[in-house]
This record gives C-alpha cells, sequence and structure tokens, in this order.
C-alpha cells in the first residue's frame, strides 16, 4: 500500500489556524490525524524547518485514509477514532 503522506492534502493557511502543534509534509496523514485527535484540533499547519507550507483539514484527511466514505455508507456524519469521536461536516 502507499504510504499516505500530508503533502497530499495541504492546502492555503487560513487565518486562526495555530502552528503548534504541526506536522510535516512527509509525515504519515495518520500521524497528523493523531495529533489533531490528541490536540483536539480540525485543522492543522504543515510547516517545514521555518517555513509554513500551508495546512491540512481532519476532514481531508479521514476522506484520504477512507474513513469518510465509511460515513456515508452508514448514514452518519461522525466515527469514533482511536477513542475520540469525531463529526464530520
Amino acid at each position: 500500500m502507499k504510504r499516505l503522506a500530508v503533502e497530499t492534502i495541504i492546502i492555503p493557511m487560513e487565518e486562526g489556524v495555530a502552528l503548534k502543534p504541526s506536522v510535516g509534509p512527509e509525515d504519515r496523514i495518520t500521524e497528523a490525524i493523531e495529533v489533531m485527535l490528541k490536540n483536539d484540533l480540525r485543522r492543522i499547519g504543515v510547516t517545514e524547518g521555518d517555513r509554513v507550507l500551508g495546512m491540512i483539514r481532519l476532514e481531508d484527511a479521514l476522506k484520504k485514509v477512507g474513513l469518510e466514505g465509511d460515513l456515508k455508507s452508514k448514514g452518519g456524519r461522525s466515527i469514533v477514532v482511536q477513542g475520540h469521536r469525531i463529526m464530520v461536516e
């Protein structure tokens, strides 16, 4: 299976997104999801050294790893991942 890296879902940075914590472009999407869940974040900055590359959204990360499709097929709008209930908008 192809390694799903954060760089595949980077979008432009929005106002109000903190840079700490952040993830790198080569980090796995599942690692980024874990960081967002542990810190109760829906968006997280993507940085490389001191440079800001953009951000990723939890919703996009879940979709990329295939969890969003599970929600649609179950008719639900939430899923539990690592003990956290995630509401997908």
